[in-house]
């Protein structure tokens, strides 16, 4: 996994990504903290959950098709660039009105990470060879899980010592730098014969962004193996939202933790997400990416349905840390496949409609716990979240070729019949 850090491209992306997460990760820490205090409602912190949603809903697909048509490094710079001049609005907002400002600045800089996101996963297989691919999604995906979690200690840290101002000026300039990461990357020039020649006005402009977007539909429908993995995202991402307005219920109401052992839980969840993705490197090679996802999926959902349907404090300090592992092992897999079935020419218009479907799926969870979750009950919420995730791993045992190869083959001939 850590031989993935060795080439020099690949270790830019790893390096601006993990910085990019780390000021991501104390804002969002802080943030949601800092209004609550300022307003004592509940309320102003779900609308800000809400801003988080929206972009992705709104702008995903789309950004999708810029994702394939721009170049992808400079757009990398850029957005990080942008993303970092948007956050530092919120020092410049007055303190009775922050809340609001808060709320337009998350959607602004989510808005623009729509762009970044899709971006960023369809450069990485440009910068590794297919036999390293699994290898460098692990280390980014130890990356990615180191910085959630040294990310939520500096936020913590930042908004006790120095408040909200220390914690953006932080984020700003993980952006910055990020930004800087990304300008040193060398990227050979993508071959996209899918993308128009310039269009002479702006309504023609359009014509051709609507063209490339039903381009990239096409390809997902004509290929049976997007479709499953976009079908096994959305179902495990329906899961795993409808635990996140009830766990904390279910530690404290039903197992009656305290503030100590909820973040000791959660310590105990990243580190299993650690080596969860040594165990997808190791596993890589060794076996195929669909049962990595139908069995990771299906042991997830085996765990969280034992979890969710006792009250044992000490099973979830055992079981938590073991949770993580096939978690991340299966979304490294999926990540993997994703990224081999895709023509390159069409791999962010993949990612943005992933993007769409994930918000969509957060926008109905969320309403759904909002609705049925007082009248059906913590712990039976749980327990449907875990069966719903149970259903992923079917989805993907039966719907999921035995190599990838193949399904890339044919998704090339779909684009190229186009």
């Amino acid at each position: 996994m850590l031989a993935a850090l060795t080439l020099p491209n690949f270790r830019k992306l790893w390096l601006g990504e993990v910085i990019s997460l780390i000021g991501d990760r104390a804002l969002l820490l802080a943030l949601p903290y800092f209004l609550y205090q300022e307003t004592g409602s509940t309320l102003a912190t779900a609308l800000l959950a809400l801003s988080y949603y929206l972009p992705g809903l709104l702008f995903g697909s789309f950004a999708g098709v810029l994702a394939d048509r721009w170049d992808r490094q400079r757009v990398l710079v850029v957005t990080h660039l942008i993303q970092g001049a948007v956050v530092t609005l919120l020092l410049l907002a007055p303190q009775p009105g922050l809340v609001w400002v808060a709320y337009a600045v998350t959607f602004a800089e989510l808005t623009v990470s729509t762009l970044s996101t899709p971006v960023a996963g369809a450069l990485l297989p440009s910068l590794v060879g297919v036999g390293d691919l699994m290898k460098a999604n692990a280390a980014l995906s130890l990356g990615t899980t180191g910085a959630r979690l040294l990310g939520s200690v500096v936020g913590g840290a930042l908004i006790a010592t120095f408040g909200i101002p220390g914690v953006v000026l932080f984020d700003a300039a993980s952006f910055v730098l990020a930004a800087l990461c990304f300008l040193r990357l060398r990227v050979a020039a993508r071959v996209t014969p899918d993308v128009p020649v310039q269009a002479t006005s702006l309504l023609e402009t359009w014509r051709d962004l609507g063209h490339q977007w039903r381009e990239g539909l096409h390809v997902i429908r004509r290929s049976p193996v997007i479709l499953a993995l976009l079908a096994i995202l959305s179902i495990t991402s329906l899961g795993g939202t409808l635990i996140d307005p009830f766990y904390t219920p279910f530690l404290v109401s039903v197992l009656h933790a305290d503030a100590r052992t909820i973040g000791l839980l959660s310590t105990l969840g990243g580190l299993g997400a650690l080596l969860g993705s040594a165990a997808s490197a190791w596993l890589g090679g060794r076996v195929p990416p669909r049962l990595l996802i139908a069995f990771g999926t299906l042991l997830v959902g085996v765990l969280m349905l034992r979890m969710y349907s006792g009250s044992s404090l000490p099973l979830l300090f055992a079981l938590v840390p073991l949770l993580g592992v096939p978690m991340v092992v299966s979304n490294v897999a999926l990540s993997t496949m994703i990224q081999t079935v895709t023509p390159d020419a069409y791999r962010g218009r993949v990612y943005g409609a992933l993007g769409t479907t994930n918000a969509l799926v957060g926008v109905l969870a969320t309403a759904a716990a909002g609705l049925i979750g007082p009248r059906v009950g913590t712990m039976p919420m749980l327990v449907i979240a875990a069966c719903i995730t149970l259903l992923g791993g079917v989805v993907a045992l039966v719907f999921l070729p035995a190599r990838a190869e193949g399904a890339a083959t044919q998704a090339e001939r779909s684009s190229s019949a186009r």
